[in-house]
């Protein structure tokens, strides 16, 4: 059995987000509500240097104030992920990438739309930042890999998607 939705109520919808009440059958047949955010996909990019250090930004949220993350950011319509990946690592971390390895797609909640595609980026060259106006004040750090992993691991990356990106490139470059 599955879900079917059998009404849509769009309660609120901005060019980068909308927010519907669905009215749907669930799977024991009983009728319910469902709040649903639509939202356009995210991207992830883990830089991986010659010696094995990770590139992370530091920047200051307005939700959740101070954080560290490797670059990433919404996939613009009409982008493929790895296009968002090399944009946002060149605006976020001033870095360009020669090889990029697709280390997966995850949904972050169950009830939202968006997926977040994470990559591993290697040959890296350092340039400028190109950073927006909301990405102000974001600086570029190296972590050893080590200290990465300790941090998704300790909490010191809030964002589950930090966390697990750095995960995943860890066990991908042990598998290598």
């Amino acid at each position: 059995m599955s879900w079917k939705q059998h009404e849509r109520k769009t309660a609120l919808a901005t060019s980068r987000f909308a927010v519907h009440l669905d009215q749907v059958v669930r799977p024991d047949g009983q009728l319910g509500e469902v709040w649903v955010t639509e939202q356009p996909d995210g991207a992830l990019i883990v830089p991986v240097d010659d010696r094995g250090r990770v590139g992370m930004v530091r920047s200051v949220t307005y939700v959740h104030g101070e954080i560290v993350t490797p670059p990433g950011g919404h996939v613009e319509s009409g982008e493929s992920p790895e296009n968002a990946g090399r944009r946002e690592l060149r605006e976020e971390a001033g870095l360009t990438a020669r090889d990029w390895t697709a280390l997966g797609s995850i949904a972050l909640m169950t009830r939202n739309t968006a997926r977040l595609h994470i990559f591993l980026a290697r040959g890296l060259a350092l340039g400028e930042q190109q950073l927006t106006d909301s990405e102000f004040g974001m600086t570029l750090e190296w972590w050893e890999m080590p200290e990465a992993v300790n941090a998704a691991y300790d909490g010191r990356l809030t964002l589950s998607g930090a966390s697990l990106g750095i995960l995943l490139t860890a066990r991908h470059l042990d598998t290598e």
